[in-house]
């Protein structure tokens, strides 16, 4: 039966006997937690047993936790920068490629070699279109912040349409039909009265077509008085007052529908350069200003089937890619085609779309992707197929492959020719292989940053652990030496105690 000890008589030595239990007590406490110490490695089970240093424990696992958090986020990170430098390579190499061919090809006169570089460019394209619609972990990395939207339509759908919609080649012969006009003269005009010929625009503040360029007009002629460009819409005036003499030239600048500059020389008789068209001195000042004319009309209709077919598609190719789902592309009013003055109203004609991911302007394709790596240290690695580098060199492809390069005909070579200069010059500026160079250079140095931040991570968790090891690991050794002096003294105080509890007053005496 249990008997409460506050029911004993009080005695002298019932107070040196329980401070005698309780300091056996407490050394046995002692003993049981320098074995867990030596057990477990640690100074405590809980922080309470810490003392003073419980604060700094809980305060450095915090950090610890937080590195190791940012360290996982950088795992992440890492392999996604990974991919895509992996890919804007790939990007870049099937881009060169198809650059190479164009280079090679340009210029060869020959039909089979012009079917042969077509071919391998479109096999490039293809591939590019497949590649920008790459997936990581079934995120989509071209698609800015909808990772979860396929970025571009198929190669076909974008060069063909889709039935409803109308694709690249669709697109770029309306804008042809615009640019060259009726006449084929590129929506230019010639009259002659008399004397006198004029070169004008169809129409004032029209689009499409070729333009005068002001202040242009170089060369002489004897007998010869040129006005112009000037006027609404601009014209040119050539008046013979006479005969010009031959070898006599004068000149003017046009210009494309793509911004580029074409000299127009025209020489009595005999080329003074390569560039001029030669034409015989009539028997009157009316005559040989017919002779002019159709000098004109001839080097008008040329660049009709040569340069202004380039230029149209490069123009009308780019039209087409700047569209995105928030953004339809313009198209030529109409139909007719070969008439128009303006563009139907945006997203009248249904146009294929050709990217579908995140068009949002006001964000910049990098930042559609982040991740915190450390403190104040933020990563972008977003990226839209739509991108200048990226769109500007589907621009290209998609122009020469939209051209027809027909067999037997003589301006094949002009067109080929012509397409591949164009495109040759977009991958050079824009778009191409250096400007997805620049892009993967983003990657590469988000890279670097990552490395920088991962380092960081690693030297704060070795600095944390010993810090840490301080306060909460045990030392082995030290609580040997006072386990086993603490035994010797626990065991002689129980053999004290031991003999101390056989006293009796006949022992005594």
């Amino acid at each position: 039966m249990y008997v409460p000890t506050s029911l004993y008589p009080y005695a002298g030595g019932t107070l040196k006997s329980k401070q005698n239990a309780r300091l056996l007590l407490s050394m046995r406490y002692q003993l049981d937690d320098l074995q867990r110490q030596i057990a477990s490695g640690k100074k405590s089970q809980t922080f309470g047993g810490l003392g003073d240093m419980r604060v700094s424990s809980l305060t450095f696992r915090n950090q610890t936790g937080v590195t190791e958090g940012y360290t996982s986020v950088i795992d992440i990170t890492s392999i996604r920068l990974k991919i895509m430098d992996q890919s804007t390579n790939e990007l870049r190499t099937l881009v060169d490629k198809a650059r190479s061919v164009m280079l090679e090809t340009r210029g060869t006169g020959g039909y089979p070699e012009i079917t042969a570089g077509v071919k391998q460019v479109q096999a490039q394209f293809e591939q590019i279109v497949t590649s920008l619609n790459n997936q990581h972990e079934g995120l989509y990395l071209y698609s800015g912040r909808t990772r979860d939207v396929r970025p571009v339509v198929d190669a076909n759908t974008i060069m063909w349409g889709d039935g409803t919609n109308a694709g690249l080649r669709q697109v770029i012969d309306e804008r042809r039909q615009a640019d060259l006009g009726v006449t084929g003269l590129g929506r230019m005009t010639t009259n002659l009265v008399g004397s006198n010929v004029t070169l004008a625009e169809d129409a004032v503040g029209n689009p499409f077509g070729i333009k005068l360029v002001a202040g242009s007009v170089g060369g002489a002629m004897s007998n010869v008085t040129v006005t112009g460009p000037a006027g609404a819409p601009p014209q040119l005036d050539v008046n013979f007052t006479g005969l010009p003499l031959a070898g006599e030239r004068i000149s003017f600048t046009v210009q494309l529908p793509d911004g580029k500059t074409v000299n127009l020389g025209f020489a009595v008789d005999q080329a003074g350069t390569a560039d001029d068209t030669v034409f015989p001195v009539g028997a009157t000042p009316a005559a040989t200003a017919a002779n002019l004319q159709a000098a004109i009309n001839s080097r008008l209709t040329s660049i009709g089937q040569g340069e202004l077919r380039a230029a149209s598609g490069l123009v009308a190719a780019r039209e087409f890619f700047s569209g995105s789902v928030n953004n339809p592309p313009p198209r030529v009013a109409g139909p007719p085609f070969n008439t128009a003055t303006a563009y139907a109203p945006a997203g009248t004609r249904p146009t294929v779309i050709w990217y579908r991911g995140d068009d949002d302007t006001l964000v910049a394709a990098r930042d559609t992707q982040r991740a915190e790596v450390d403190g104040g240290t933020v990563i972008n690695f977003g990226a839209r197929a739509n991108e200048t580098a990226l769109r500007e060199s589907m621009v290209a492809l998609g122009m020469f492959l939209a051209e027809d390069y027909p067999p037997g005909i003589a301006s094949t070579q002009d067109r080929f020719d012509g397409a591949a200069a164009r495109a040759i010059e977009v991958f050079g500026s824009t778009g191409g292989p250096n400007a997805i160079l620049e892009m993967n250079g983003d990657f590469g140095r988000a890279s670097s940053q990552v490395k920088d931040a991962e380092t960081r991570h690693e030297d704060r968790k070795v600095f944390l652990s010993s810090l840490l090891a301080e306060i909460e690991n045990a030392n082995k050794e030290e609580a040997i030496l006072q386990l086993t002096s603490l035994q010797t003294t626990l065991e002689a105080s129980y053999s004290v105690t031991s003999r101390l509890s056989q006293l009796s007053l006949v022992n005594y005496l």
